[in-house]
């Protein structure tokens, strides 16, 4: 095996991040290094290369031909550097090391606070970083181990592992149904909507037995949290879609919110955890994913 390389290979996965999000500052953010230490090592790996891998001025930095070709073969090795780390994790009988995980802020603060807790109680040689994010991301380009998102997967090179799914609930504040008593799914387009908005606008369907209906309702407010969503609903605001195992039970009990057309179920919202296929085998990674269900069972038998 060759072990005198003629350039360095740590510097040709830090080409590949400013590749990948064609800036050096980002590039830097990402990778925990200043931006001098950044354009130090491209300068260094340029210079072993004997080519030219980007062209940069004030305004843009764009990739040269050979740069492109580079690029792919810094991608290979990144995967293969992640797979050897896969390796060593799983062999370990104890998790181990920093996990990098971003949770959208609608799974909300106090879930988001009790995984990390429970999983840095439980795993006292594990190290974890979560961010709250208000759009989605990737856990490769926006530099992640793991993101909690909805919907399905665009990148076949991702895995995605069911946490939980939010069964979801129509209701307003019991002063909006008596001026605008509700009893059709049709009646949805000509009253003012709450819309959780995570992952931009959508239609909404309701179903009842085998009838299945879509409705557009006039939304006259979006908000990416259900707790800002809940407040304008018991403010008379509006109709909008509540979980009720997470935020909504005692409002429930207490009669300030109402469901509305109650024999009719929208669709639930499934959250899954998001990783990189090279990291399957991450002992880490299914602690993590392990911890986030054993939480969400604690929220729902608490709320019932």
């Amino acid at each position: 095996m060759e072990q005198n390389l003629p350039f360095d290979v740590d510097a040709l996965l830090v080409f590949g991040k400013v590749v990948e999000n064609r800036s050096l500052s980002r590039a830097a953010t990402l990778l925990g290094m200043p931006k001098s230490t950044v354009s130090r090592k491209l300068t260094k790996l340029e210079a072993d290369l004997g080519i030219k891998l980007l062209r940069k001025n004030t305004r843009q930095l764009t990739v040269t031909d050979l740069g492109e070709k580079v690029y792919h073969h810094a991608v290979n090795i990144l995967t293969e550097a992640n797979g050897v780390r896969a390796l060593v994790e799983s062999s370990r009988s104890e998790p181990r090391g920093e996990l990098r995980v971003a949770i959208p802020v609608f799974v909300g603060i106090d879930y988001a606070s009790r995984v990390g807790a429970a999983f840095l109680r439980q795993y006292p040689n594990s190290r974890l970083d979560i961010r709250l994010v208000d759009n989605m991301v990737d856990p490769i380009r926006d530099g992640f181990d793991v993101v909690f998102g909805t919907g399905p997967l665009q990148d076949s090179t991702l895995i995605a592992r069911k946490v939980f799914s939010l069964e979801l609930f129509l209701c307003a504040a019991p002063q909006f149904v008596a001026h605008q008593p509700l009893t059709e799914p049709g009646q949805l387009d000509s009253v003012p909507f709450i819309d959780f908005g995570f992952g931009g606008p959508r239609r909404l369907a309701v179903t009842r037995r085998s009838r299945r209906i879509e409705v557009t309702p006039q939304v006259r407010a979006r908000a990416n949290n259900f707790q800002v969503c809940k407040q304008y609903i018991l403010e008379g605001l509006g109709v909008g879609a509540m979980p009720t195992q997470i935020i909504c039970t005692t409002e429930l009990r207490e009669g300030t919110l109402v469901p509305v057309l109650p024999d009719w179920r929208l669709d639930p919202l499934d959250v899954h955890m998001i990783y990189p296929f090279e990291l399957s085998f991450s002992t880490l990674i299914s602690a993590f994913y392990e911890t986030a269900c054993e939480i969400i069972v604690e929220n729902t038998a608490r709320a019932t």
